[in-house]
């Protein structure tokens, strides 16, 4: 009897997986799935990662600590993808100053910078969901403070080591911070790059609301990509604000995210920390518009003709 009600449930789980992929299921239904699975796994990960940090007090060194919670964060979140296949994303190189087609086994493991354009909270997801364990376990990101006060998310990025920004303001478009707290927070962000650490970073500073239309990277950020001339690499994509746009707290529809990675030389000897921010948006851009142009068709909108 027991053995027919398992066979029961994994057809019916295998129908479930196989609507959602054929996204025959309604949009209302895939959210809340969407919700529940978010639910279900980082709910015991936030627990679990309160027991972890424990043992700091036995005197386990910060750095393994966090790397023991950065472990079951990652598996969360790529369960939360795998199980909402009606979210699809595909990852795509490009070529670096060679001519030779980058991949993953080509980018450090350490002392990088990875840059992304900002346009849905899925941004993180995608992160975490395409890139390996050997380059997560060492990143660590700049994330606004307030993040930290989401109900179950919020102590976990505190567990795993990110370092909160502190803006005066929760005006959209304001980035000013509080000098003094981000004084200290620097230190830590230092102490981690120096000591081989990478960097995910969102200079656009918020959640993008017109997504097509990259908006001006902050300084700040790359002031500490120039103070330790790291490696730097962009993640540019797009159809993340279609499966959980800006103005909802529920994702889970359904689109088709494509990203591309590359290479992003600085010459840290003869430029400046402000205009590699303002020539890595331009890339950007043009990064993006390309990406429009290829799954859009090249009658698409491109982002700079909106923006013109």
């Amino acid at each position: 009897m027991a053995s027919n009600s398992v066979v029961f449930v994994s057809i019916a789980c295998a129908i479930w997986y196989v609507l959602l992929r054929q996204r025959l299921v309604p949009v209302k239904l895939m959210r809340a799935w969407f919700l529940m699975v978010n639910i279900l796994t980082i709910l015991p990960v936030s627990a679990l990662t309160k027991l972890v940090v424990q043992l700091g007090r036995l005197g386990v060194p910060t750095y393994y600590v966090q790397r023991l919670c950065i472990i079951p964060l990652v598996v969360a979140f790529r369960m939360v993808w795998w199980l909402n296949p009606q979210i699809r994303m595909q990852l795509c190189f490009d070529l670096d100053g060679n001519g030779q087609r980058l991949s993953w086994e080509d980018i450090s493991q350490h002392h990088g910078a990875y840059v992304g354009n900002h346009a849905s909270f899925w941004d993180v997801y995608a992160f975490i969901g395409l890139t390996p364990f050997r380059q997560l376990l060492n990143t660590r990101t700049m994330m606004k403070s307030s993040l930290r006060k989401i109900p179950i998310f919020g102590g976990v990025f505190d567990r795993v080591g990110h370092f909160p920004v502190y803006f005066k303001s929760g005006e959209d478009g304001n980035f000013e911070v509080d000098k003094e707290k981000q004084a200290q927070v620097q230190k830590g962000a230092d102490a981690h790059i120096a000591s081989g650490g990478n960097l995910a970073i969102f200079p656009e500073g918020a959640i993008n609301k017109n997504p097509r239309v990259l908006q001006p990277f902050r300084y700040g950020t790359f002031h500490t990509i120039f103070k330790h001339r790291m490696e730097t690499y962009y993640m540019v994509h797009a159809g993340a604000e279609k499966t959980w746009p800006w103005w909802t707290m529920i994702g889970g529809m359904p689109t088709d995210m494509h990203v591309r990675v590359g290479r992003f030389p600085i010459d840290y000897d003869h430029e400046d920390s402000k205009d590699v921010s303002r020539r890595m948006q331009q890339h950007m851009q043009k990064v993006y518009n390309e990406i429009l142009a290829e799954t859009e068709g090249k009658d698409a909108i491109s982002a700079e003709a909106k923006a013109s």
